[in-house]
């Protein structure tokens, strides 16, 4: 087995830090946690346990915030107790090709995505489930962080990997391997949209546009098409993009947005001293994909009284956000993370059960969002290439040929 790791060696981290006050090759070195792994392929410890070859898997946010050691230790999630051992890569699609005695929705041959971490009461197998397992947002679950006594082995960023057969997902025929890689984060736009459904209407502002917020704005369009949907974006490309993705209006990050939540939306713009500045009215509602303390603060006075914004992204360290939008508005500030059961045409459907029925019907588009593939033995090049926005225009950055991978050191 192949496969690219973050080991959890505190010594190796904070080296690692420092040198890379220097240089960002540090995160690269000898001495840092990230390494290129060979093992030896592991026996499935349970029954209800496969044996997966990756096919294909794109770079997700969260992978690089791991990478490069981007998180503060005095978070809340950091208090929780995590893996001596991170396998990269989540994003994945691949085949089934071994499956133990208890499989039974599984068999070699089969297409399969991941959606996610296997602590879950399912992956467990536990006989009762969580509250919040049982209500099917198994990202929350309250077991999640409890000794267990297998773990999965492997992860996307490699040739193959084990994991409990319930951490699963089938992929429709019809659903080709550039878009079976896009369910996992299709799955987290459904959710962070159901956290706040529009209305007939409403305008929304998708604020930051990556791979979930020109997901974000398609599942907006899809849900409630007499929407009005304003979008962010760093870049002119971007912008673009945007539009085609389904965005009725977009403006720069480097504009005014208070003047341009005004001029969308009818607020009033308020100038108090030293350049502070507030809005009576503004956005319904407003998706906050950056996640940073200049977005969050933005967007709590970018929305009306009574509005909501949704923290969608990530952001691993403690921050200083204006926060009296949430009394003096009446702001609700709610946050979306993963995936989970929704309602949707009178039917209950996991939201990757839906992302792939949207993938597969073209409601969801995603051709124009896989812009760089990488053998795995270039994953230094890929890494630096998502994160380039500016000059690689990157969006979605993958790893392809993964079963044929060359180990390096």
């Amino acid at each position: 087995m192949q496969t690219l790791v973050i080991d959890m060696d505190i010594p190796r981290i904070v080296l690692t830090q420092l040198l890379s006050r220097i240089s960002p090759a540090a995160f690269f070195a000898r001495s840092s946690p990230l390494r290129l792994l060979t093992l030896p392929d592991p026996p499935l410890p349970r029954p209800d346990w496969v044996r997966v070859r990756n096919r294909l898997c794109g770079i997700c946010g969260s992978d690089l915030h791991q990478i490069f050691l981007d998180a503060s230790l005095d978070v809340a999630p950091v208090a929780l107790p995590s893996h001596r051992r991170i396998y990269l890569g989540h994003e994945m699609v691949g085949e089934v090709i071994e499956a133990g005695p208890a499989v039974t929705q599984f068999k070699p041959g089969d297409r399969v995505v991941r959606w996610g971490r296997a602590d879950d009461c399912a992956a467990r197998g536990l006989p009762d489930r969580c509250p919040a397992c049982a209500r099917g947002h198994r990202v929350l679950c309250e077991r999640a962080s409890e000794p267990r006594e297998h773990h999965p082995i492997g992860g996307g960023f490699g040739d193959t990997f084990i994991t409990p057969a319930s951490t699963l997902v089938p992929v429709p025929p019809a659903v080709r391997d550039e878009q079976a890689i896009f369910t996992e984060p299709a799955a987290v736009a459904i959710h962070a949209a159901w956290r706040c459904l529009p209305q007939a209407g409403q305008q929304m502002l998708v604020l930051g546009v990556g791979t979930i917020g020109f997901l974000l704005i398609q599942v907006l369009r899809a849900v409630q098409p007499a929407s009005v949907i304003s979008a962010v974006a760093e870049f002119p490309w971007q912008a673009d993009l945007a539009r085609a993705c389904g965005a009725d209006h977009v403006f720069l990050a480097q504009a005014d947005g208070y003047a341009e939540t005004a001029a969308r939306t009818g607020a009033r713009l308020y100038h108090g001293r030293a350049g502070n500045r507030m809005l009576l009215g503004g956005f319904d509602i407003i998706f906050d994909v950056v996640g940073i303390p200049a977005t969050l603060t933005n967007a709590l006075r970018w929305t009306r009284a009574r509005g909501t914004v949704v923290l969608v992204g990530v952001n691993l360290h403690r921050m200083n956000v204006d926060l009296t939008p949430v009394w003096y508005q009446e702001v609700n500030l709610l946050g979306a993370v993963g995936h989970d059961i929704v309602s949707w045409q009178g039917e209950e459907i996991s939201t990757f059960d839906l992302a792939l029925r949207w993938l597969q019907s073209g409601d969801l588009r995603t051709d124009p969002l896989l812009t760089h593939r990488f053998p795995l033995s270039a994953y230094r090049q890929a890494f630096a290439t998502a994160l380039d926005k500016r000059q690689a225009r990157s969006i979605k950055v993958a790893f392809e040929g993964l079963a044929a991978s060359t180990a390096e050191a």
